[in-house]
C-alpha cells in the first residue's frame, strides 16, 4: 500500500468517538461489516482493539497523537483508550 492510500472504504455516518483520561473509555461496537478500523487521538494514548477491550497504561499499543492508523479488527470489535499523560479524544472510523 503507497501513501497515497488508505485500507478499504470508510462506512458513512458510523465513526464513533469516546473520551479518555486516566481511565480508560471504551467505543460502542463498531458496525458487524467492519473489517478494519481508522483511529485517531487527540492526544497521545494506549489502546487496545477487541470485543471487550480495556485499554491499559504501558501495556497497550501506543498510539501517538493526531496521527491516524488503521487496525484490522473483528466484526462488533470497540476500541478502548487511555491516557499517556493528558486525556483526549479517540476518533473510531469502521472500513
Amino acid at each position: 500500500m503507497d501513501q497515497k492510500q488508505t485500507y478499504g472504504r470508510p462506512h458513512p455516518g458510523k465513526s464513533v468517538k469516546v473520551s479518555y483520561t486516566g481511565t480508560a473509555g471504551t467505543t460502542s461496537a463498531l458496525p458487524e461489516t467492519c473489517d478494519a478500523v481508522r483511529v485517531v487521538a487527540t492526544t497521545d494514548c494506549f489502546i487496545e482493539i477487541g470485543l471487550n477491550p480495556t485499554a491499559v497504561a504501558d501495556t497497550g499499543l501506543y498510539l501517538p497523537a493526531l496521527v491516524p492508523e488503521y487496525f484490522q479488527c473483528q466484526p462488533n470489535a470497540k476500541v478502548s483508550a487511555i491516557q499517556v499523560s493528558a486525556g483526549g479524544t479517540i476518533y473510531c472510523t469502521p472500513m
